[in-house]
């Protein structure tokens, strides 16, 4: 028995891995844009059809990353207060240490470049900090870190959902996620715009990562009628041309639900960089965009031209920064600042 479960533990997290190494990848990538609609012009076909991946890609692929990432958090969430009912303790601490050391870098960073004060209320919790004045680029940078402070109300309502009577839990699962289900699908008709950094895009998470804790092994046998949903969704929303936001839609769910299906299980290795790449994801999430702001204002100022135009240039630019980002977390993981970075 011992062993049986350490072999589904081990499983488990293999395929975690994998899928937190997939989704900080899809992060850099949607940030870096390294390949872009213009940079391929004509009115062939072939490039009309390439443009439209492109899109495609950027809308549809690259942001199921941030709502994977907050449902995998989740679900170990569950998983952990399984196994210890103190674990909420532990994790809540980490989250907030993690949350003031990248806002208070955020913030340094925003008066070191000439920020104004005072700020918003919301700018200093909800958002994750203030955007980034930075002049070279011609327009402020917004933070990133909106999605630790996502990431800790959904704890927070994960652990009082956690305790809960265990006969409330399934209605009260079905009623929040049926409820977020008709906001996705009024906001999508209605073209009702939905913050990026807004809760409203995540409260459906937290049961859904508890109904994959809870029913697991029902669940994954019906992953490729998530994928099935995901398509079905994302091709209604392209064919009636809704306006829908970013994290606010039921394909992202559907999508976000397919992956976490997918690797929560039958998943017995990861290769050593795909290990390093899930380690390390919180410091290359958090890094990888000041890199991206000095490697882009470094090449306006050397060539004297607003973004990059082909995608070779996007290309050097997308392996430069990440460099820079590997290189310094590597260095971080060197001092006691390691814990901020894995």
């Amino acid at each position: 028995m011992v062993n049986v479960q350490s072999q589904r533990q081990q499983t488990r997290e293999a395929g975690i891995d994998i899928l937190k190494a997939i989704c900080i990848m899809l992060v850099v990538v949607w940030h870096c844009q390294p390949l872009r609609p213009s940079m391929f012009p004509g009115d062939q076909g072939f490039m009309e059809a390439l443009r439209q991946a492109i899109q495609f890609f950027y809308f549809n692929i690259s942001l199921l990353a941030v709502p994977s990432f907050i449902f995998v958090s989740l679900y170990l969430f569950f998983t952990k207060m399984s196994e210890s009912d103190d674990y909420w303790k532990k994790r809540f601490l980490r989250l907030v240490q993690v949350y003031i050391f990248w806002v208070g870098v955020q913030f340094i960073l925003y008066l070191l470049l000439g920020g104004g004060l005072p700020l918003p209320l919301k700018t200093i919790v909800r958002s994750g900090g203030p955007d980034l004045p930075v002049g070279m680029l011609m327009h402020p940078v917004p933070s990133i870190f909106y999605f630790l402070f996502a990431l800790m109300i959904c704890t927070f309502l994960a652990f009082f959902f956690w305790k809960l009577p265990e006969k409330l839990k399934l209605p009260v699962a079905v009623l929040v996620i049926a409820v977020s289900v008709l906001y996705f699908l009024a906001a999508a008709v209605w073209t009702v715009s939905i913050d990026t950094r807004s809760m409203k895009n995540y409260y459906i998470y937290v049961p859904a990562a508890y109904l994959l804790f809870r029913y697991k092994e029902r669940i994954i046998k019906f992953r490729w009628l998530f994928f099935i949903c995901f398509v079905a969704l994302v091709a209604v929303e392209t064919t009636f041309g809704w306006r829908t936001p970013p994290y606010g839609r039921l394909s992202i769910f559907c999508g976000s639900f397919f992956l976490m299906s997918v690797f929560v299980a039958g998943w017995t290795r990861a290769r050593r960089p795909v290990s390093l790449l899930s380690r390390y994801s919180l410091g290359i999430f958090a890094l990888h965009g000041y890199f991206m702001i000095a490697v882009s204002a470094l090449a306006r100022a050397l060539y004297s031209q607003k973004s990059i135009t082909t995608p070779v240039e996007g290309f050097v630019q997308f392996v430069v920064i990440f460099f820079l980002t590997c290189l310094c977390i590597w260095l971080m993981s060197k001092t006691s600042l390691r814990k901020y970075v894995s």
